[in-house]
């Protein structure tokens, strides 16, 4: 899912340091979609980056990382490279991105996870006047960053993404501080939740406990701590979840048996 930070300072070059920001200014700048898949065999994928904001412009810097928010982007390293990395983004207006694998090497029997990130500039906001209020008044200074997830899917993967859901092995651990939901992905996908819960029964009107969501690795695990404490779970309880596609859509709920 996106994700938007305040960076306090930017994580900028040193050709935006010029740049002055007041506490009045509002993240405009979005990206089209909240994630992005890239086939191996495509020579790029394009990402676009649209100024919502009616009135001021910004100034936006785009880099890869993979997994490391407070990571700056001079010191990214990854097999990818981006075009513009940073543009003027006028009011209403949008900017495509050119993404292009260097064909460093990367996992050939699964996906790779890496983090677009794209950092948001108002404009220098002119001075007020010498003892008017808006003078006197204190002033922050901070950017808006984006990150959104991009997947790079090698080619001739075992299975589908769609598939991957069904593959997931889910088991519960009871435990003094709560039950605990662990679920294995076996496929070479990723598999992101929008909503994680034990069902107490196989009944679509059974009681739902809802638990932690997250995103499991292909052939990772992932532990989803169950909120609510409960002093008996029927023996034909099962997991509820939902689980967001290559379209950053939601999926229908599942329901997927439990081991113990």
């Amino acid at each position: 899912m996106l994700a938007r930070t305040m960076l306090l300072p930017p994580l900028l070059s040193a050709m935006l340091s010029g740049i002055g920001l007041s506490s009045a200014a509002v993240a405009g700048v979005v990206i089209d979609g909240t994630r992005h898949i890239y086939p191996q065999q495509r020579r790029e994928i394009t990402l676009r980056l649209t100024n919502d904001d009616p009135r001021v412009p910004r100034l936006v810097q785009v880099w890869l990382d993979q997994g490391t928010p407070a990571q700056d982007p001079s010191h990214s390293d990854v097999p990818f490279s981006l075009a513009p990395p940073v543009f003027r983004l006028d009011p209403g207006k949008s900017q495509v991105v050119r993404l292009v694998y260097t064909q460093d090497p990367l996992p050939t029997d699964r996906e790779s996870l890496f983090w677009l990130n794209a950092l948001e500039i108002p404009p220098k906001v002119d001075a007020a006047p010498y003892g008017s209020q808006e003078h006197q008044s204190n002033h922050l200074q901070f950017a808006f960053r984006i990150r959104t997830k991009v997947f790079f899917r090698p080619a001739q993967l075992p299975g589908t993404a769609d598939e991957a859901p069904t593959q997931l092995r889910w088991t519960l651990h009871r435990s003094a501080q709560g039950p605990l939901l662990e679920v294995h992905n076996p496929s070479a996908y990723h598999v992101t939740f929008n909503e994680v819960a034990l069902a107490m029964g196989p009944q679509p009107d059974a009681r739902l406990l809802p638990a932690e969501a997250g995103m499991v690795p292909p052939g990772g695990n992932l532990k989803l701590p169950v909120r609510d404490i409960v002093q008996a779970i029927p023996a034909d309880a099962q997991v509820h979840f939902k689980y967001i596609n290559d379209y950053g859509a939601f999926s229908v709920p599942q329901r997927a048996p439990l081991k113990y």
